[in-house]
């Protein structure tokens, strides 16, 4: 099966296992034999898959919803200035565009060196799918699996979650329990409604996860005037 790019299209599981095979290779990078969180994917992008991290405000990104890009043939990511000062914004900015990296490169390359002009990412309403797979991406790579029901664990939760408040409170509690220090309370949310442990009558909270926001297409990312992203915040 195949996106409406081209791409074919990722099942969750195969994301999370992709995400924690990254975290593994990463691991025996650094001589460890697991990554704790926070996870430092500023140094995986840079010290392991040799990306640079450019932070601007100059062209397209002069528009703070433009917060981030990936230059594949640079090996380059940029992030808007305006997620800078966040860290689970700049934190997952950098994380989406790992999952570029790991789940659509290799593909858009080969498409590159054949002439098909086709875009990684384009400017429509509609959340393209490889979109969706690069936020799922980031959220299995920030927030592990495993760290996840670890926190949980030790978390005296009995009570059904039912409001929006009781949901923050809860991930809130996950992200101190966990340490999760790079991830912003909406973004766990989001991931606990994926494990079960919050209700999705609560609703997926604003941010990337939920919703998209209009991005430029990649080849304009390569001339240097342009950037792709949207995700949590």
């Amino acid at each position: 099966m195949a996106s409406e790019l081209g791409y074919p299209v990722r099942s969750t599981e195969e994301i999370e296992q992709l995400a924690n095979r990254l975290l593994s290779d990463y691991a025996n990078h650094i001589g460890s034999t697991f990554v704790n969180p926070p996870i430092p994917v500023e140094d995986i992008a840079e010290h392991y898959l040799g990306y640079s991290i450019e932070i601007t405000n100059e062209g397209l990104f002069s528009d703070p919803q433009m917060l981030g890009g990936i230059d594949f043939d640079q090996m380059l990511i940029l992030a808007n200035v305006s997620v800078e000062q966040h860290d689970g914004r700049y934190s997952f900015t950098v994380a989406h565009e790992i999952g570029h990296h790991v789940l659509h490169r290799e593909l858009f390359l080969k498409k590159e060196q054949s002439g098909d002009d086709e875009i990684l990412c384009r400017d429509t309403k509609q959340k393209p799918q490889i979109e969706k797979e690069a936020d799922r991406f980031a959220a299995a790579l920030l927030m592990p699996s495993q760290a996840i029901h670890n926190a949980i664990q030790f978390i005296d939760e009995k009570s059904k979650i039912r409001t929006v408040g009781q949901a923050r409170g809860l991930a809130a509690k996950v992200v101190k329990e966990g340490r999760f220090e790079n991830v912003s309370n909406s973004a766990m949310i989001n991931r606990l409604i994926d494990f079960g442990a919050i209700s999705e009558s609560i609703g997926y909270q604003n941010g990337r996860y939920r919703r998209y926001r209009q991005r430029p297409s990649v080849s304009q990312v390569v001339k240097r005037t342009v950037a792709r992203l949207k995700f949590w915040k």
